[in-house]
C-alpha cells in the first residue's frame, strides 16, 4: 500500500493520505482524508503496557483530514487530533492529549500527555507543555516556554496550567504549576510567572511581575496594537477575518 511503511491491522487509513517511507501506523489508528505524514514517523506508538504483555489494547488515535506530520514525529495513541493540524519535525504527542481543529506544533515541540489544545493554536518550536495543561483557543505560545505541573517534585501532585483566549507566552517563559494565564495576557520574554495573571495584563521579569495593560503598548508608529486580535492585518485564516480585505 505504501511503500516502506507499516501499517498494522486494525488501522484505518483514509483517502489520499501521504505516508513517507519507515513510518509506522499501529492498529485502532483513524487517519481521515488529504493526510501527509512524512517520513520516520510513528502514529499510535502504545503507551509502556504494550511492552510487558501482548494483550494490549490499543486506544483509539484519531487524527484529522487535511493535516500534515512532518519527519520523525511520534504520536502516541488515545490521541485526537483535528482538522487542518501541522506539525513540525520531531514533535512529541503523548497519550490523552486532544488538540483542536486549525492548530499546529512547531519542531521539537514536547507534548506530554493528558492535556488540551483548542482551536488555531500555534505553538512555535521547542515548547513543553506538561500535562494537565489547558490551552484555549487562539493561543500563541513562542520557542522555548515551559508550561510546568508539578509543585513539589517528584511528588507527581500534578497541577496543570490554565491559558485563556488569545493570551500570549514570548520565548523561553516558564510558567509554574497551576497558575492561570488571562484572556488577552501578555508573557514577556524570560519571564518566571508564578502568579496568576488577569486578562488583558502584561507580565515581564523574574519574579514576573505586572506592569500595564495590553491596550498601554504601542508600535513604533504609537498605534495601538493589542488586544491582537481587533489589529492583526495578515490573513490567517482566523474565522473573524475576510481574505478579501487583506489580498
Amino acid at each position: 500500500m505504501f511503500e516502506n511503511v507499516t501499517v498494522h491491522e486494525g488501522a484505518n487509513i483514509g483517502k489520499n493520505v501521504k505516508i513517507g517511507p519507515f513510518s509506522v501506523v499501529y492498529p485502532n489508528v483513524y487517519i481521515k482524508d488529504n493526510v501527509t505524514i512524512g517520513p520516520f514517523c510513528i502514529i499510535g506508538e502504545p503507551s509502556i503496557n504494550f511492552y510487558g504483555g501482548d494483550n494490549h489494547n490499543f486506544a483509539k488515535t484519531i487524527i484529522g483530514e487535511n493535516t500534515v506530520i512532518r519527519s520523525h514525529s511520534v504520536i502516541y495513541e488515545d490521541v485526537i487530533i483535528g482538522h487542518e493540524f501541522q506539525s513540525g519535525h520531531r514533535v512529541t504527542i503523548r497519550e490523552g492529549t486532544r488538540i483542536g481543529h486549525n492548530s499546529s506544533l512547531g519542531t521539537l515541540c514536547d507534548l506530554q500527555g493528558n492535556l488540551s489544545i483548542g482551536n488555531f493554536v500555534r505553538l512555535h518550536s521547542n515548547v513543553h507543555v506538561g500535562q494537565m495543561s489547558l490551552i484555549e483557543d487562539y493561543v500563541w505560545i513562542y520557542p522555548y516556554v515551559v508550561l510546568t505541573n508539578d509543585p513539589y517534585p517528584p511528588m507527581n501532585n500534578l497541577k496543570g496550567v490554565t491559558v485563556r483566549k488569545y493570551a500570549q507566552i514570548t520565548t523561553s517563559a516558564i510558567i509554574m504549576p497551576g497558575v492561570e494565564i488571562g484572556k488577552n495576557a501578555l508573557i514577556g520574554a524570560g519571564s518566571l510567572v508564578r502568579k496568576n495573571v488577569p486578562e488583558e495584563r502584561v507580565v515581564i521579569g523574574v519574579p514576573g511581575k505586572d506592569i500595564c495593560s495590553v491596550r498601554d503598548l504601542r508600535d513604533n508608529n504609537n498605534a495601538q496594537i493589542y488586544p491582537w486580535k481587533d489589529h492583526l492585518k495578515d490573513f490567517r485564516g482566523y474565522p473573524w477575518q475576510k481574505k478579501e480585505d487583506y489580498v
